[in-house]
């Protein structure tokens, strides 16, 4: 959403970014905060402001995959630098940059449902905000707010190429805790993951030498809090997190299907 409403900006267009949390919590979200490679960043922001903002590890080189059974890992060269990022520091600098660069921000702003013309043209969203109902009027409405985002069930886009054959199982379910460690963990140059009993997977990605993400994801048509309880059974038998400190946890919902074939309709 921010990269979008940037690029608009950046042309010569008006824009408004319509963001649900306050200020002070807007750009935090839950994910394993591991980029692959920074190639594919659009250069509509300062990329190096952004990098050394919230890239906190930038010295990712493979992907360490264990075997539950055996306790063997494999060690799988990426073939490029990935980062692990402090998110909320990321998603706070890209706030910035659209400041910066025109956009007007609208927190504390829950959209309801969207607005079409009757031939089935979006023409912009009704919001409540501190318990009144906005309407905002668009030439072009953006939606980025994730997988469960309720456009695109309120929307009527039967008329328009939209991909809209999407079940329920086609999501998962991610939760991760941040955590510090008492002492420099020996693989702060990996991503480690490891698969659970249910379709998922256990994850470790170091933030820096003593402050790991570790988390899970998981099909949402699994009961969560048993997964969240292989987590942590984990996390205990790991010998590098004793006396380990959680200092945030968050979850959300991902999308695990393919790519829709077109998220285009006309507005």
């Amino acid at each position: 959403g921010a990269f979008a409403a940037a690029t608009a900006a950046s042309e010569g267009l008006d824009a408004v970014l319509v963001e649900r949390k306050s200020e002070s919590e807007a750009g935090d979200i839950a994910c394993g905060d591991a980029i692959k490679g920074e190639s594919a960043f659009p250069d509509v922001v300062d990329l190096d402001y952004l990098r050394e903002e919230s890239f906190t590890n930038r010295r990712i080189t493979r992907a360490l995959f264990e075997n539950p059974s055996t306790g063997e890992r494999v060690d799988i060269p990426l073939g490029t630098t990935g980062a692990v990022l402090d998110r909320k520091r990321y998603g706070e600098v890209l706030l910035e940059e659209v400041d910066r660069l025109g956009v007007d921000l609208h927190f504390e702003t829950v959209v309801q449902d969207v607005t079409q013309e009757d031939d089935g043209r979006v023409t912009g969203v009704r919001a409540t905000r501190n318990g009144d109902v906005v309407e905002y009027e668009a030439e072009v409405t953006v939606d980025a707010a994730g997988a469960l985002s309720i456009l695109q069930d309120r929307a009527d886009l039967s008329g328009s190429r939209f991909d809209t054959d999407v079940s329920y199982s086609q999501f998962c379910s991610a939760y991760r805790e941040v955590v510090d460690v008492e002492e420099p963990v020996d693989w702060d140059d990996a991503l480690v993951f490891k698969p659970t009993e249910e379709l998922g997977y256990l994850w470790y990605f170091p933030r820096t030498e003593t402050r790991i993400n570790v988390g899970l994801g998981f099909q949402m048509t699994e009961p969560p809090m048993e997964l969240v309880e292989a987590l942590k059974r984990d996390v205990r038998d790991r010998a590098e997190f004793e006396g380990a400190r959680v200092v945030d946890k968050l979850g959300a919902a991902l999308p695990t299907r393919r790519p829709y074939d077109s998220a285009v309709a006309d507005g």
